[in-house]
């Protein structure tokens, strides 16, 4: 009997919609004679709904994780790939019921997704790895703001005023003075109680994925990202506002300062699955600063680990096989629920 493979997509962040499309780029090229694919799609206040790969709907138990047939016989999904962007499919909230199940999933631990989908943590534990940062200050909502004001005095502009949890770049805005502060920092708030004011840095952006594979970690290309507007934000990531190009046009010691830095990450912080790390190559040619990780990154047609793949000469059916299969062939006790 072929595995039962679900693609879950959704969820209950602004990057719902974006979800949708990197779940369904994936579900689309799963080999279906090699899988039996299940399409989940997680839906605020519908919950999960369940497909079939000709779109019909099927009857879904998420408390036994089974898909249940018109005679009532239930069959247990044997691998989750994850591409539900944000929460609670990046953050770690899924991945704790997955463990409490027993069911492989592709995506890091509850501990690793809930490190990376925090920026200050991410920040924190980057820095004791090695991996260069810019300077920021953290706050919660309805804290004491001294100390960002502070940090607004002193800094050199452009600053970034990011949420904590968020993705796509939802929430995100680029200030070059105070007076800036207050719309920034209420823009925000709508995307999560905590927020970080980071240093701008001048350079040139780029993202480098990465595959956690059973004989180790693949570097799948480096990707330069122009942007068209002062930032890579939502506009420039999925309405065309940016030009993206893989290889990145970068000297090939730089290249190997990013690919050294995205390895020395994976590994410090136990990621898995397929992960982006995006930095900033500083235009004085110094080591390159991190700016966040995806460990859910975009998998929609115009994402960037798809063109990346693509410029390698790797089909998105293989990359889809080689994902399920390592999720598939996992040996760890999945009887022993772990965060870790």
């Amino acid at each position: 009997m072929r595995p039962l493979v679900a693609v879950a997509m959704g969820g209950y962040s602004s990057e719902f919609g974006i979800s949708l499309l990197s779940g369904s780029h994936v579900f689309d090229v799963l080999d279906p004679v090699r899988y039996d694919p299940v399409r989940l799609e997680l839906h605020p206040g519908d919950g999960w709904k369940a497909f079939d790969a000709s779109g019909l709907p099927l009857r879904f138990s998420d408390r036994t994780w089974t898909i249940i047939d018109i005679d009532g016989t239930e069959r247990r999904i044997d691998a989750i790939l994850n591409l539900i962007h944000g929460h609670p499919g990046e953050d770690g909230t899924l991945a704790m019921a997955w463990e409490q199940a027993g069911i492989p999933y592709s995506s890091c631990s509850p501990a690793a997704s809930a490190l990376t989908f925090h920026k200050l943590w991410t920040n924190a534990v980057a820095q004791r790895l090695g991996v260069r940062v810019m300077p920021s200050v953290h706050l919660r909502r309805g804290a004491d703001e001294s100390a960002v004001h502070d940090f607004l005095a002193t800094q050199t502009y452009p600053l970034f005023v990011k949420p904590c949890r968020s993705g796509s770049s939802y929430g995100v805005t680029r200030i070059t003075s105070a007076h800036e502060w207050p719309e920034a920092r209420d823009f925000a708030w709508h995307e999560d109680d905590e927020l970080v004011v980071e240093q701008g840095v001048v350079g040139t952006e780029l993202g480098c994925g990465a595959f956690v594979a059973p004989d180790g970690i693949r570097i799948l290309g480096i990707t330069e990202i122009v942007p068209k507007k002062a930032f890579f934000d939502f506009e420039a990531k999925y309405q065309g506002a940016s030009e993206e190009i893989t290889p990145a046009r970068i000297a090939d010691s730089a290249a190997e300062a990013v690919r050294r830095a995205t390895q020395r990450l994976v590994e410090g912080m136990a990621l898995r699955g397929f992960v982006r790390a995006d930095f900033i190559l500083p235009a004085d040619g110094t080591d390159p600063v991190l700016i966040e990780i995806n460990t859910i990154p975009g998998m929609s047609a115009e994402s960037i680990v798809p063109r990346q793949l693509a410029a390698a000469g790797i089909s998105m059916r293989s990359f889809a096989t080689d994902l399920a299969e390592s999720t598939l062939n996992r040996h760890e006790d999945r009887a022993v629920p772990r965060i870790f």
